[in-house]
């Protein structure tokens, strides 16, 4: 199973030699050999207050794009929850929006860091929108391949981690479990 992982430079893509709207198509399947260690302390920060406001915002605004095409609603995940903080506190950390952690972690890392089996996954990120989701959610509906992980009918589960450093970090995670 392969999935799109945005924000990368282009030597990397000519490297691996598959780039795809800005986007590197990596494998999701669970890492072999031995478990990720733990977190960077970097992952944990407190959640903002108005981090459940704004989840529940992007949630209802994706979910109308989604219904709007014919596709089915996201579900809310607590799992992914932990992830998409964990990752939002590190990038707040490092004032980043970057999908590598600051231990090198990839999506795939993570989701299994936290237990999540994921059969597919997609992140989108981001760094600003203070306090408006609509704003990040319309960014995201304008870049090729976040709408892309926006709008996959394959994925069912969602959440979003929302930190506070110099400016907000935002990490959505989207994912269908094994």
């Amino acid at each position: 199973m392969t999935r799109m992982i945005c924000r990368t430079t282009p030597a990397l893509a000519a490297f691996l030699g598959i780039l795809l709207s800005g986007c590197v198509v990596i494998p999701v399947s669970s890492p072999r050999g031995p478990t990720p260690g733990p977190a960077p302390a970097s992952a944990t920060c407190a959640r903002p207050h108005e981090a459940a406001a704004a989840e529940a915002r992007v949630l209802a605004q994706v979910n109308g794009l989604r219904a709007a095409r014919g596709l089915g609603r996201l579900s809310p995940s607590s799992r992914l929850r932990q992830v998409a903080q964990a990752h939002a506190c590190d990038n707040a950390a490092r004032g980043s929006y970057s999908h590598t952690g600051s231990d090198g972690a990839t999506l795939q890392t993570r989701l299994h860091r936290y237990g999540y089996a994921p059969r597919r996954a997609a992140e989108n990120t981001g760094y600003g929108f203070e306090n408006d989701p609509d704003r990040l959610v319309a960014f995201w509906m304008n870049s090729p391949g976040h709408r892309a992980n926006l709008l996959d009918p394959r994925v069912t589960e969602a959440a979003l981690g929302l930190a506070q450093g110099a400016r907000s970090a935002w990490v959505l995670e989207l994912a269908v479990p094994r």
